[in-house]
């Protein structure tokens, strides 16, 4: 794990997933828990070296990849957990993950195991926009809706630890089809967050970006990748078609090969926030044909 110092006693620890890590007066706030157990003794280790104790861990968002070390975080240490609303109820019943890429059926077991389907947590305090105080730290929890329904950052002095509002380069180019739950919240997030007034921005995966070019660069990067996936879902739309052969059209256009039910559910997932947006901008419509279900231009 690289811990970078963003400012005074604020660490991006960057691994897999990345954390966050405040430090002060001798107490340290965790941001997200990484993936697993393994991933949240790494950074106990990192706390153990700044000599502090943690005092209480926020957790951005209900992707597994991010609060899947919280459960071994709450009974190893009794921590307080923190997270916005719907995020929250998911991390209490994370088979609400497996269940919604599954289209609200019981889910099958691929998407059961610790990438899709963490430990259960409790959250002692469900946390809206606006400022916080969390024992000696005083931060700012910032909506950034879009990748998921209820993201949330979270900001220390000016560092902003932006959970998975924008993926860096090797993320688009390795994926292609990059996990968005609602495309318009994500794309005016993207819109937003260069303008936000903050120096560092630390997102869950990949480098801190400084503000102005960098941060401008990259969430551009993100905006093309998105509107690119909404075009060529309805470039798919050529004629009327069910959301598996988008689907398939979509990975065909980028390279991408899915090799896997969870890669499909995670595409699919993205294919539809992109219908849902083009649906919303009265571009397609839904229709059943013979007990089909089609999408077609309106």
């Amino acid at each position: 794990m690289k811990r970078e110092e963003l400012a005074p006693g604020i660490f991006h620890l960057q691994g897999g997933s990345n954390m966050g890590l405040v430090v002060r007066e001798g107490r340290g706030l965790l941001i997200d828990a990484g993936l697993d157990e393994d991933a949240a003794r790494r950074a106990l280790r990192v706390a153990e070296q700044e000599e502090v104790q943690l005092e209480a861990v926020f957790l951005t968002h209900a992707h597994a990849d991010h609060h899947g070390g919280a459960h071994f975080l709450q009974r190893r240490l009794g921590v307080p957990l923190y997270a916005p609303a719907l995020e929250a109820a998911m991390m209490e019943n994370p088979v609400m993950e497996p269940l919604f890429l599954f289209g609200g059926a019981a889910p099958i077991g691929e998407l059961r195991q610790k990438f899709t389907m963490a430990p259960p947590c409790q959250i002692a305090q469900v946390v809206e926009g606006g400022p916080l105080e969390i024992g000696p730290f005083r931060i700012e929890a910032v909506p950034l809706p879009g990748h998921a329904l209820n993201q949330m950052g979270v900001a220390v002095d000016n560092v902003l630890f932006c959970a998975d509002a924008v993926f860096p380069a090797e993320t688009l180019e390795k994926h292609k089809i990059i996990f968005c739950a609602d495309m318009d919240a994500a794309l005016e997030t993207l819109e937003q967050l260069p303008a936000m007034p903050y120096a560092r921005f630390a997102p869950g995966h990949g480098p801190a970006y400084a503000a102005g070019e960098e941060i401008a660069v990259a969430c551009r990067a993100n905006r093309e990748r998105l509107e690119a996936i909404r075009e060529r879902v309805f470039q798919a739309l050529a004629e009327p078609a069910d959301t598996a052969a988008l689907v398939r059209a979509v990975a065909d256009s980028f390279g991408l090969r899915l090799t896997t039910a969870t890669a499909y559910f995670l595409a699919r997932t993205t294919v539809l926030a992109a219908l849902s947006s083009l649906e919303r901008a009265g571009q397609v419509k839904v229709e059943m044909v013979e007990n089909q279900l089609l999408w077609r231009r309106s």
